[in-house]
């Protein structure tokens, strides 16, 4: 009959600095969630798309609504702005059925620290349009109007050839 089986000594430290080791993993991911990301701005896009929203929602609702951290949303909104501009941003939005003005986006990112840039935006918004860019706007506007009647006309004369078939 063999004898006892003799374990090794425990040693509690050594037991302890393992569990601590194991459990850091974990006690990171608490403490991480729910922090604010610079980096939000970058998944919006994608974000409105799935939804079947209006590009710029996100961004939008960053703008109308303060969450955790003003001076995050502001650098996420700036962020967002500078990559993808503010056309999609300082327009009417269907889904919150408002439009947002310079001043709303001006507002928030001065409450988040920018104010610089909330100033410079509201500069270049002020800057009247110069002469040749409003010939060129107006140029365009006249060639699409121009484009849409003859579509127009040319889909009236077929309907009208094809009505009488």
């Amino acid at each position: 009959m063999p004898g006892p089986i003799l374990l090794p000594p425990v040693d509690p430290i050594s037991i302890g600095i393992d569990v601590v080791m194991a459990a850091i993993p974990f006690i990171m991911n608490a403490i991480n969630k729910g922090k604010p990301n610079p980096n939000d701005w970058q998944g919006w896009v994608a974000l409105d798309s799935k939804n079947g929203q209006p590009i710029g929602t996100s961004a939008i609702t960053w703008i109308i609504k303060d969450g955790q951290s003003i001076q995050n949303e502001a650098l996420n909104i700036l962020q967002y702005i500078r990559n993808y501009g503010t056309q999609d941003v300082l327009t009417y939005n269907n889904y919150y059925n408002r439009t947002i003005t310079a001043e709303d986006l001006a507002n928030k990112l001065r409450r988040g620290g920018y104010v610089n840039e909330a100033n410079q935006l509201i500069q270049q918004m002020q800057t009247p349009v110069p002469i040749q860019e409003a010939s060129n706007i107006l140029s365009n506007v006249t060639k699409s109007t121009s484009s849409l009647l003859l579509y127009l006309g040319i889909g009236l004369g077929l309907f009208l050839i094809l009505k009488k078939k």
